[in-house]
């Protein structure tokens, strides 16, 4: 078991140790505020180390199967990645890629061998161009860890693959001002409550799940999204924006100090009967969707009400950028455009009304 020597030159730190009986060094990152110590920079050396301390040649024969599943899976398990991360990952390995990679090894893999895994799937399987590029991004990961880890020496061979087309999928819902209305008169207690905070907030599942009532600033007519659950996990939120101040509109200042006033001992904002947050997926399927039969409104998820807020500020004429720092979306991403906000009909007709049609004379 060797634990290799971690040295500090040129600005950045590297790591020595013997592969074959040579003497090798790699360099672990570059000296920083996150990378200031010894000990911050040995979880990349022993990631370098594993393979060999564990007996495994450097592009020998172990298959892609079994180094996805002994090795890869094993160093992404939480806190490593998300939960959520880990899940979605397994999920598609196990679904889509496993039962198709056969005795493929891992040292002798090509772009060909991908690119047929995603054509058979594309033959076999009805999906997304999303789910494609979700499917490859594991499978490169893979390959990436595999190279990092010095199991592997060639190049990724998911670089250069086509992405098939997939399916068309059909617009994700979005809900209108009037579905939002029916809602909130159709329900009360915890469900309109919940249906209010998400329609006018733009707050995600998880989101909604994570909020206790330490996190709501009734006088300021705020919150502070600090943590997201998801199932029985409690996790930091899903990036570094999402984490931030949301302004709170006086209806919905209102119901939650309604709800607040009904619930006096809680923790959680909406929390179940164990003291911990309510399963609100559950909650909408069933209880939500029961009473809403009858109203002309259909239970499209929670997540709808997120996309209806982004469509209707877009729609009424807030600029994208703005929409996208409500939904706390990365500065320059393009998922606020492609995934939430759609121009209505009404408003692409009166953009064209108010284009000129005729060139000012000098």
């Amino acid at each position: 078991m060797q634990k290799g020597r971690i040295e500090k030159r040129h600005g950045a730190w590297h790591l020595r140790y013997r592969a074959e009986g040579k003497q090798v060094t790699r360099r672990l990152a570059p000296f920083n505020d996150k990378y200031r110590t010894e000990r911050s920079v040995r979880p990349l050396a022993d990631e370098i180390l594993e393979p060999l301390n564990a007996g495994r040649q450097v592009n020998g024969p172990m298959t892609l199967q079994q180094y996805t599943e002994t090795v890869f899976f094993p160093s992404i398990k939480p806190p490593k990645k998300k939960p959520s991360t880990y899940k979605g990952y397994f999920n598609l390995y196990s679904k889509q890629i496993q039962p198709r990679i056969g005795g493929l090894r891992l040292s002798t893999c090509t772009t060909a061998d991908m690119q047929r895994i995603l054509y058979r799937i594309d033959e076999e399987e009805e999906l997304s161009h999303q789910s494609f590029l979700n499917i490859n991004s594991v499978l490169s990961a893979i390959f990436t860890h595999a190279r990092r880890s010095g199991t592997l020496t060639g190049p990724n061979p998911t670089d250069g693959v086509e992405i098939p087309e997939g399916k068309r999928t059909g617009k994700t819902h979005k809900y209108t001002l009037e579905e939002v209305e029916k809602m909130t008169a159709a329900l009360d207690g915890v469900a309109r409550c919940a249906v209010v905070v998400a329609a006018w907030t733009g707050l995600s599942l998880a989101e909604l799940r994570g909020l206790k009532w330490e996190d709501v600033d009734f006088e300021n007519s705020r919150l502070n999204v600090v943590r997201t659950v998801w199932h029985k996990e409690v996790i930091d939120t899903k990036t570094e924006h999402r984490a931030a101040t949301v302004h709170l509109l006086p209806n919905v200042v209102t119901e939650l100090s309604k709800h607040r006033k009904a619930n006096p001992d809680t923790t959680w904002v909406f929390e179940g009967p164990r003291v911990f947050p309510l399963d609100l997926a559950t909650l909408g399927s069933k209880r939500i969707k029961k009473a809403l039969e009858g109203t002309g409104v259909e239970w499209h998820g929670l997540h709808a009400f997120r996309r209806g807020l982004a469509t209707r500020l877009l729609n009424n004429k807030t600029d994208l950028p703005t929409v996208g720092r409500i939904l706390r979306h990365t500065p320059g991403s393009i998922v606020t455009l492609k995934h939430y906000a759609e121009v209505e009909e009404g408003m692409q007709a009166d953009a064209l009304r108010n284009l000129p049609t005729k060139s000012r004379k000098k």
